[in-house]
């Protein structure tokens, strides 16, 4: 599946990694630090960039200033 596909399929953003094989686990979101982040009112990129170890690694896809829980 395509992250076009996830998009049109209603998802507001995704972040994957630009360089493979390397799977190194601070290429990744973390999971609670993303959702913290994001349900503080942060906008999706600001979770994500806050969430990641290596932000240059990777790749934001989707709409970056979501903010749904923003104040």
């Amino acid at each position: 599946m395509t992250a076009l596909e996830w998009l049109e399929a209603g998802v507001t953003a995704s972040y994957g990694t630009v360089s493979e094989p390397c799977n190194h686990w601070q290429k990744f979101p973390h999971p609670q630090v993303l959702l913290l982040n994001y349900l503080q009112g942060a906008t999706a990129l600001e979770a994500y960039w806050r969430s990641v170890a290596w932000p240059a690694q990777g790749v934001l896809v989707g709409e970056p200033l979501a903010a749904p829980f923003g104040r």
